[in-house]
């Protein structure tokens, strides 16, 4: 195998694993669902995921009310609103992390690779690796009324493709590593990522 040939198979793989993947990915109507009446369970999602195989040590109690008031400010609401504290001790460590294609550290980090983190480090959960394998393992629904913390947010950045994923907080906000500020919380409301959202999705329980 020559120079070239490896140089251009090493390219290919890094582009089929960033957020800008060349997938086409259009959704069929019979797989847009919304969340039922009767999952009311799933209204504490993501406390009703099994968090046994979650990374992180409980956080202190002084360190909890730097997050809450730091996190109530960028969210728009209460401290005491800011419950999650192990997600947002991991957002606090991330905060400003430069986006790297195929990175997948604190050195950079692409936005499939961030919501894959996220998941694993707070919920326990091993989400696939890509954007589009993780809109795939979702319950996919378009009524961003009924987001909730911890869901997936989907965009179209290029055209009809999925190729960009964030985590949902809440008030319209989400947490994401984006090409020209790395990780950042931005929010649906916002023109860019307003005109660009695809759907969300959660995981369903097994």
């Amino acid at each position: 195998m020559t120079y070239k040939q490896l140089v251009y198979i090493s390219m290919a793989m890094l582009l089929c694993i960033g957020c800008e993947s060349s997938e086409e990915l259009l959704h069929p109507k019979s797989y847009v669902l919304a969340r039922k009446t009767a999952e009311a369970e799933d209204k504490n999602y993501p406390a009703a995921i099994k968090t046994e195989g979650t990374r992180r040590k409980p956080v202190n109690p002084e360190e909890g009310m730097r997050l809450q008031d730091k996190y109530s400010s960028y969210l728009k609401t209460t401290p005491d609103e800011i419950k999650s504290l192990l997600l947002y001790s991991f957002i606090d460590e991330w905060l400003g992390v430069r986006y790297r294609l195929g990175g997948n550290d604190i050195n950079g980090i692409d936005c499939s690779a961030f919501a894959r983190r996220l998941y694993e480090e707070v919920f326990g959960i091993n989400l696939l690796r890509t954007s589009i394998e993780q809109y795939g393992i979702c319950k996919f629904f378009t009524n961003q009324e009924d987001l909730m913390e911890g869901d997936l947010v989907f965009f179209r950045v290029r055209g009809k493709r999925i190729s960009h994923v964030g985590v949902y907080l809440m008030n319209g906000y989400f947490v994401h590593a984006s090409i020209s500020h790395g990780v950042m919380i931005s929010n649906l409301s916002d023109l860019y990522w307003g005109k660009r959202f695809a759907g969300a999705g959660y995981i369903p329980k097994k």
